[in-house]
């Protein structure tokens, strides 16, 4: 007697090694029927990545992407995740749990011949179970001859399957190459390796594999770079001293490379004046070709360039030859804006293997707080112009990183984990038809790691990806205020956690912070003491963010939607006791863009709204919700921060000038701040200055306090390759709570025979 399992719509015999699905065989490799066992034997329980590697591959060191890889097959092998089905749940940074009940039914011991042409490469190949049933006293001979009819049944059936599977495989075949993506399909997903190994002090960024697959070019603080895969050795790319370039793609000879040249600095808006250029390997002076540009793509047979004008978010596809005459527009963005976008832009754009076709992507700005969810549409479009085509549809998930390689496959970055608000991206690729632009098939996983991607490039016959991976985080520092000296000490960080950490405010006491992490995959909101390492859960759930102190610091406010990427649902704003209580709901409005309260014995809280192209300003309490109609600004869409008082506003309308407006007697008085670029800013505790995050000339990062008169004094700076977001000074005055952007690992990463 041996047991066998049940579950969904499967049976499985692990002595057999047989698993069906429906009466049909489910072909699965040798590994991934052990991983499905272990499932079938948890009793739903959640299994630790280290447990189920351990019973995997018992006295030998193997990643989590092997086990991330063998659970991707098993999902595909089982249709898990398709018409809303999950049988396999993903605890991030956990482990794994099946979501099925499963039945063991005894059956009788009997044995069935697997013959060898019915097992390949190792893969189990399922045949029919034995039928839990008592063996009937029919002699042998007779219980053979009723079988064989069966028997021609099941050969001929099965020919007819194997001549019906080769002749479907050989049309897609033909109509796609000899790479087409459904003969690939049973390779995913693969393991990336690595190209570059930079330390977070000096973070790549645009790297761009060669045409050939030989070279990977790619730039980073100390300049720009050729670095020769098989080899490993990388060289200075010989350029002119002082011209600063990135690289956006290759020409077909491998040879020459288009990049975009920075005559200015890129983190200052302003004085950023980026242009296309031409330059090459065997030296000589770089070639303009296009200024006020960026986002180069070079066409399979390299006469002409599709390209962005500048300088650097770009609501336009344009079109060019090599050299830069006959530019043309081709497509703007924002004809199938989501309700409630504030404006989309395009990036990055790619051609078609046959360049007739150009693919791109579409962001689409959501109006809402940090960090709200963004939409991203892919889409195609005849490189002459004309209507778009949609591929995939206002997808928060979808990353900016695009290819098209030669077998017709679009590949795309995706963000793993459908009910997941991390950072982790996997690569993925829709077959598209290079006529229409049209998909003509599902998604399928590539490869998946940690980090954004936000670059991709293949050789001309792609059978080699490289891709270029960030791990970037915003996380909380304290800076202490000498009162002696009037100068602010070097932060010191306060999140010990590599997820993303974004804190917006201090308890009343000043002794603790309150900020959302997404560490559990989710945005949640926590609190930490300033003198400790850790944090405590405040409030647990998901799309949770911008936390606030109410007035008589009691309560904890924050926002949270069960729709983030789409501005056009309702947000929430709750509130929750400080020392622990119900949730209470204040309010729920569309457009929120922020809100405030001022502090103890001021009571005023005020929100804003963005309705239509207009910024509206409203007074709320705690326990009435919504109040009246302060003031608008049209065409409002910006930062602003409300003084302890209750008193003053500072809104700031663009990136030099700073209204600050007297609610009182509704008095303003604007100023300008040319020499630094500006985004938001907070006041200080005692009402006289608001500190605002810059960059110096030289792209280095502070925080600038500037008083009501304009006057702008450096209160920070930072180190290189960092940035600051924000920083609050705590109620007393004796500390500065800091968002700064930190650089993880920022390197390129490649895949072959996908």
């Amino acid at each position: 007697m041996r047991q066998i399992y049940e579950f969904g719509e499967f049976r499985l015999d692990p002595d057999e090694q047989l698993l069906l699905h429906e009466g049909q065989p489910v072909a699965v490799t040798p590994k991934v029927f052990e991983t499905l066992l272990i499932l079938l034997n948890s009793d739903g329980r959640l299994i630790d990545k280290d447990e189920f590697i351990g019973q995997l591959w018992p006295n030998v060191f193997v990643e989590d992407v092997a086990l991330a890889q063998n659970i991707s097959q098993l999902r595909k092998a089982l249709s898990d995740g398709k018409n809303g089905s999950q049988m396999i749940q993903t605890v991030p940074k956990r482990g794994y749990r099946l979501l099925v009940p499963v039945n063991r039914v005894t059956v009788e011991e009997r044995t069935v011949e697997v013959k060898p042409s019915q097992k390949a490469n190792g893969a189990a190949v399922g045949l029919p179970f034995p039928e839990a049933s008592i063996e009937s006293p029919v002699p042998r001979e007779a219980k053979e001859k009723a079988k064989r009819p069966q028997k021609r049944k099941i050969v001929v059936a099965a020919f007819v399957a194997a001549v019906s599977a080769l002749v479907v495989a050989g049309f897609f075949l033909g109509l796609y190459g000899k790479h087409g993506w459904l003969s690939r399909s049973v390779a995913y997903p693969v393991t990336e390796q690595r190209v570059t190994s930079n330390p977070p002090e000096v973070p790549v960024r645009d790297a761009v594999a060669s045409r050939d697959g030989k070279y990977v070019a790619y730039a980073d603080p100390t300049g720009l770079y050729l670095r020769q895969i098989s080899t490993g050795e990388t060289h200075p790319w010989p350029l002119p001293k002082g011209f600063v370039a990135w690289p956006n793609s290759w020409f077909p000879d491998s040879t020459h490379l288009l990049v975009v040249h920075l005559a200015g600095q890129p983190e200052s808006l302003d004085v950023w004046k980026p242009s296309l250029w031409k330059i090459s390997l065997l030296g000589g002076d770089p070639q303009e070709i296009k200024e006020d540009a960026v986002g180069g793509s070079v066409s399979p047979d390299g006469s002409r360039i599709a390209y962005l004008p500048g300088p650097r978010f770009s609501t336009e596809l344009w079109v060019m030859d090599s050299d830069g005459a006959n530019p043309r527009k081709v497509v703007s963005a924002g004809r199938r804006d989501p309700p409630n976008s504030l404006r989309s832009w395009i990036y990055p754009v790619v051609w078609s293997p046959s360049g007739q076709r150009l693919a791109y992507i579409e962001r689409h700005f959501a109006s809402a707080p940090d960090p709200a969810e963004q939409t991203f549409s892919l889409e195609t479009i005849d490189a002459n112009g004309g209507g778009s085509t949609v591929v995939l549809d206002d997808d928060p998930r979808i990353g900016m990183a695009l290819w098209w390689i030669s077998d017709g496959r679009v590949f795309y970055a995706y963000r793993e984990g459908e009910a997941s608000e991390g950072d982790d991206y996997g690569v993925y690729s829709v077959p598209v038809n290079q006529q229409t632009g049209k998909a003509i098939g599902q998604p399928q996983p590539v490869t998946n790691a940690e980090g954004r991607i936000e670059g991709l490039s293949a050789t001309s016959n792609g059978d080699r990806l490289v891709l270029w991976r960030t791990n970037r985080q915003p996380q909380a520092f304290i800076a202490a205020f000498d009162a002696v000296s009037r100068q602010w000490k070097t932060p010191r960080r306060l999140t010990l956690d590599a997820n993303a950490n974004i804190a917006e405010a201090w308890t009343s006491d000043s002794n603790a912070v309150l900020f959302v992490s997404n560490r559990n995959s989710t945005w949640k909101l926590f609190k930490q003491r300033i003198d400790e390492t850790t944090a405590q859960v405040l409030v647990e759930g998901r799309s949770i963010y911008l936390p606030r102190l109410s007035a008589d610091g009691a309560q904890v406010l924050y926002l949270v939607t069960s729709k983030p990427e789409d501005t056009s649902f309702p947000a929430s704003l709750m509130s929750k006791p400080l020392i622990g209580g119900p949730q209470h709901l204040i309010l729920s409005d569309k457009g929120i863009i922020n809100y405030q309260c001022a502090q103890a014995p001021a009571t005023l809280c005020i929100f804003s709204k963005l309705v239509g192209q207009d910024l509206i300003f409203v007074s709320f309490d705690l326990e009435h919700g919504a109040g009246s109609e302060l003031f608008r600004i049209p065409n409002g869409y910006t930062n602003w921060s409300l003084s302890a008082d209750g008193l003053k506003l500072a809104i700031f309308l663009s990136r030099h000038q700073i209204r600050f407006f007297s609610l009182a007697t509704k008095v303003a008085n604007e100023v300008s701040v040319k020499e630094w670029p500006l985004s938001n800013g907070d006041w200080s505790a005692d009402g006289k200055s608001v500190f605002m995050p810059s960059f110096t000339p030289k792209s280095e990062p502070v925080v600038l306090e500037v008083d009501e008169t304009g006057k702008a004094e450096v209160a920070l700076q930072g180190n290189a390759n960092t940035g600051f977001r924000s920083m609050i000074q705590s109620p007393d005055g004796r500390y500065g709570l800091l968002v700064e952007d930190l650089p993880g690992e920022n390197n390129a990463w490649m895949v072959d025979n996908f």
